[in-house]
Order: structure tokens, then C-alpha cells, then sequence
């Protein structure tokens, strides 16, 4: 399946998203703490999500975007099923994680699960794995 958004874009989209996200939404929930919180929280866990990566976007470049792109799915399906454990009284706020969680799971799908971060670094010769699997090896 040909995905249309890149790891960079989708490096942007995280932070423009989530860092926002994490900033200003909760201050604009008045009244719904609970709300606020799984919001400012998964925003929170979104960012640091992003900076772990190993991507362009990523600064400590740790974890593969596979494994980004599957903590990001489970996170916007929490956030889609958020209402099922909000309490009643902050129900009519439900709409905000719901549609964080939409507009993360689409854009998680549409994103590419390879970086080309992932292919510039070290990949070690024939010669190096031999010798790492047999140290005892002479050499002609």
C-alpha cells in the first residue's frame, strides 16, 4: 500500500499536534479534570514518543517507527474509547480525545513505516559478522 505521508511530515504532525495539543486544550476544558488530564497525558506521552523515535524529527533516535507507529495506534484507540471510562459528568467533553484519537489513528495509517534515519547508520560487512559469531577465526 502506497502511504502518502512521509516520517518527516509525520515528525511534524507530532509536534505541531501533540505539543499544541498537550498546552492548550486542557486550559479550555474548565470543569473537566479528568478530560484535561487524559489529554495534557497523552500528549505528553506523544511527545516524548516523537523524540525517542528514530526519524527525522527524533532526538534521541532509540526506537524504530514501527515501534512509534504502534504506540501511537494504541494511544488513539484509548483515546477513541476514552468515553467508556471518562466519568458522566464530563461525557459532553468526550468529543476532544475522540477526535484526537481519529485524527491520529488516520494519520498513523497513512504514514511510511520505514525512515530513511533507520538505513544511514552502521550496517556491518560480511567479514565483521564472521569474525563477531567466531572471534577464534584465522585469516589467511
Amino acid at each position: 500500500m502506497n502511504r502518502p505521508i512521509s516520517t518527516r511530515t509525520h515528525g511534524m504532525i507530532d509536534y505541531a499536534l501533540w505539543v499544541t495539543t498537550a498546552g492548550a486544550l486542557p486550559k479550555m476544558l474548565n470543569g473537566a479534570t479528568r478530560t484535561a488530564s487524559l489529554v495534557r497525558n497523552a500528549g505528553t506521552a506523544a511527545s516524548v514518543n516523537a523524540m525517542v523515535t528514530n526519524y527525522e524529527a527524533g532526538l534521541v533516535r532509540v526506537m524504530p517507527m514501527k515501534g512509534h507507529l504502534a504506540l501511537d495506534f494504541m494511544m488513539c484507540t484509548a483515546l477513541v474509547l476514552s468515553p467508556l471510562f471518562l466519568p458522566a459528568s464530563e461525557r459532553r467533553y468526550a468529543f476532544v480525545p475522540i477526535a484526537l484519537g481519529v485524527v491520529g489513528l488516520i494519520t498513523g495509517l497513512m504514514t511510511q513505516t520505514e525512515s530513511p534515519m533507520e538505513f544511514a547508520g552502521f550496517i556491518p560487512s560480511r567479514e565483521l559478522s564472521e569474525a563477531v559469531a567466531d572471534p577464534d577465526l584465522t585469516r589467511n
